[in-house]
């Protein structure tokens, strides 16, 4: 079978394991920045760093003029909203999930569920958690070069202790795949493997320790509301 249905059967394998489930997912509108054709079109002005004047490609790193100014890859148009491809897999078990939509901004792309590329804004998943209490954070999906890799570290950075499935992610590309892994292992996330989950969520956590991580959470949500 194709490395995307397997997992799919790894991701529903492990969200049973969990009493609260979030599915983040790109919700783009049609105009969006990280689309090739859009920016081939016109829509979007970017300034060539590496080769002036030359004409844009797929998968092409460029840097859009925004605002904000920021470094932005070319993608094929993808989860345009509305459209069949902005839903999951039919065969993911999403039922009784939060799904949190991010994107949404034409001019500016959102690889992590938490924030946008330049973190002008986010999404509503860090108010969902502080809320709900959540002060362990689980990462699987595609891809780990960005979406999986950049939701982590954010969650560690918001002061979560936050794990990556090693073998429930997959990334676009190796180099860029590795690259992301070592970045989150720097950035305080723990990379783990399945078989490691049921004795880190049976895991009884110190009071004090829980304190922290709680009352750190509850500042940086103090701070996103100003």
């Amino acid at each position: 079978k194709q490395w995307y249905q397997r997992r799919v059967r790894e991701i529903n394998r492990l969200t049973p394991l969990f009493p609260i489930v979030y599915t983040t997912a790109d919700w783009h509108p049609a105009d969006h920045i990280s689309f090739h054709s859009n920016v081939k079109k016109g829509l979007h002005a970017t300034v060539e760093e590496e080769c002036p004047g030359c004409e844009t490609a797929l998968f092409q790193t460029v840097v859009v003029e925004g605002p904000p100014k920021l470094r932005q890859t070319l993608w094929p148009d993808h989860c345009i909203q509305g459209t069949e491809g902005a839903e999951f897999h039919p065969e993911l078990n999403v039922e009784g999930g939060v799904r949190i939509n991010k994107g949404m901004t034409r001019t500016v792309d959102s690889y992590s569920g938490f924030w946008d590329n330049g973190d002008t804004t986010h999404t509503p998943l860090y108010g969902h958690l502080i809320r709900e209490g959540v002060t362990d954070v689980v990462a699987v999906g595609i891809a780990t070069d960005y979406c999986v890799g950049f939701t982590a570290l954010d969650a560690a950075r918001h002061g979560l202790r936050t794990y990556v499935v090693e073998d429930a992610i997959r990334g676009v590309a190796p180099d860029t795949s590795k690259a992301m892994i070592e970045r989150c292992k720097a950035g305080g996330v723990t990379l783990v493997k399945e078989g490691d989950l049921p004795e880190i969520i049976n895991s009884t956590t110190d009071l004090v320790e829980m304190f922290d991580v709680i009352t750190r959470a509850k500042n940086h949500f103090s701070e996103l509301s100003k």
